[in-house]
């Protein structure tokens, strides 16, 4: 007599047979594939993370809405950044003294991330500051679409002062962030990001608590280099791949020195202040002569706003379902 099946496992085969995991069974007793199974895509924190373990450095520029993300992705770019300072800047226009909450950063993001088809790393600040807000955000920064989070160990009040006031969280509350974080992730990469003082310029502690990241789970580790000199110390100390500020002035000028440094990424930042600058001229020139004559001259090409705005694939669409296409992006 067959025994009978507990109501756990008649759960579990319920659920496996829900979501098409479980092999179905014929009468002869050979197993067969259940149908429509499809092999699962890889995710963002999985291509990030093959960028992170590659041979060759790769620059991460800043993006702060979907139409620059759209640029940046359209020039090749295999990953982008997403600062927090986009976020206080589009959402307030304040600066990035963390106004703006973890929830709201990650709702950004995930807006940008879910129009582009290449990883985007995503600044969230300290990520929630404690690790149960920290395993909760990590959660959702990887269902939003986030590849990869970087979270750094400020305190509070220092980066509501914008470093005014000095402080950083103790090591080990960070790593207990950082063990929150991997715990509650599945690919997404976290990167730790050290910003402890470095009085005297001594680097004693920035790398003590370096190295105590990378060995708590981080997957990389952002610094500040004080001298070219440190990005080499730093890599033969840190196990881990690291992140710097590219055109940083104690940034390594080339790929081949960024290799030697351990570096493999860091963010491209400056994207902001160019297209505002375009704006101001464009609105100087509209209230001195009323025309945009100048201005128009650094305007995107009509190919390459259409191919922006997916003209072509929406177009498509529209015909598909038996609408009228709606024409070029100008007239959109």
């Amino acid at each position: 007599m067959e025994s009978k099946t507990s109501r756990r496992e008649f759960v579990q085969l319920a659920g496996l047979a829900a979501t098409g995991l479980m092999a179905l069974r014929p009468a002869d007793g050979q197993s067969v594939p259940a149908s429509g199974a499809r092999p699962t895509a890889r995710t963002m924190g999985a291509r990030f993370r093959e960028l992170l373990q590659g041979t060759e450095p790769f620059p991460l520029p800043s993006a702060y809405d979907v139409p620059s993300a759209r640029l940046i992705e359209m020039h090749g770019f295999k990953s982008m950044f997403l600062g927090s300072s986009s976020v206080n800047l589009g959402l307030l226009g304040l600066p990035d003294q963390a106004v703006v909450t973890v929830s709201e950063i990650i709702n950004w993001d995930s807006i940008i991330a879910s129009n582009v088809d290449i990883p985007v790393a995503a600044d969230v600040d300290d990520f929630g500051a404690s690790p149960l807000n920290v395993y909760r955000f990590a959660k959702e920064a990887e269902r939003r679409g986030i590849g990869a989070a970087a979270f750094d160990d400020r305190m509070p009040l220092n980066r509501a002062t914008n470093y005014a006031a000095p402080g950083v969280h103790p090591k080990d509350r960070m790593i207990d962030n950082i063990h929150a974080a991997a715990d509650a992730r599945t690919d997404m990469v976290l990167i730790a990001r050290c910003l402890a003082p470095t009085p005297d310029g001594s680097t004693g502690e920035l790398y003590d608590r370096a190295m105590a990241y990378a060995e708590a789970g981080a997957d990389a580790v952002w610094l500040e280099f004080r001298t070219p000199q440190d990005s080499l110390r730093a890599a033969g100390m840190i196990k881990k791949p690291l992140w710097g500020t590219v055109g940083s002035q104690n940034f390594p000028a080339t790929a081949a020195a960024m290799k030697a440094a351990g570096i493999m990424c860091g963010d491209a930042g400056g994207l902001v202040p160019v297209a505002l600058g375009a704006v101001d001229k464009a609105l100087t020139e509209m209230m001195a002569t009323g025309r945009l004559t100048e201005a128009a001259k650094g305007s995107l090409s009509r190919e390459s706003y259409a191919k922006l705005q997916q003209v072509e694939e929406i177009n498509a669409r529209a015909r598909k379902y038996h609408l009228p296409a709606a024409g070029s992006a100008s007239e959109r």
